[in-house]
């Protein structure tokens, strides 16, 4: 689901993507990315996805679907409190729910969209669903797998940042 907040963000033809679930640095971290975002000129992406497939073996597909809804709304929920911020401060959002798996929801939004850098926040807690290890090595291979910037930001600090390779213009030789 996209959610354009204004005329002006459909017609920005490039987004920094930000997948963001909530969490204690949650707010820095978003402020941090709408600030860069704001520097560039671009859109802000904001994306959220609910994973229930840990659950198909647990509970029946009634009670997935309302796992599921739930998690939508939560989603919508933080997405919503995100993007209301950084309106405030002037910049154009949109955010995206995806289902299923992080990654390859993460590789499908850039594709989809016309992304020139993804922000992933590193979490707080070494007890955090995701590792810190996880971000680290997830922000260094998307340059060269996807063609895009990468930045890994904490505690609304850019802690890591990783460039696509240059590209030779073989006509110029």
């Amino acid at each position: 689901m996209i959610r354009p907040s204004s005329q002006e963000a459909s017609q920005k033809v490039t987004s920094i993507l930000y997948p963001t679930r909530g969490g204690d640095t949650t707010y820095r971290n978003q402020d941090r990315v709408a600030a860069v975002a704001m520097e560039r000129g671009e859109t802000l992406l904001l994306l959220y996805v609910a994973n229930v497939h840990f659950l198909d073996h647990l509970v029946g597909p009634v009670q997935l679907a309302s796992v599921e809804k739930e998690l939508d709304e939560l989603g919508e929920f933080l997405l919503a409190l995100a993007q209301e911020r950084a309106e405030k401060a002037g910049l154009a959002v949109e955010s995206v729910v995806c289902h299923g798996e992080f990654l390859q929801s993460l590789i499908d939004v850039i594709k989809e969209h016309k992304v020139t850098a993804v922000f992933l926040g590193r979490p707080a807690h070494d007890a955090a669903l995701t590792s810190s290890d996880f971000i680290s090595n997830l922000a260094r291979s998307l340059p060269d797998k996807l063609g895009v910037e990468s930045f890994v930001v904490h505690e609304g600090e850019i802690v890591e940042h990783y460039l696509p390779p240059v590209k030779e213009d073989l006509g110029q030789l």
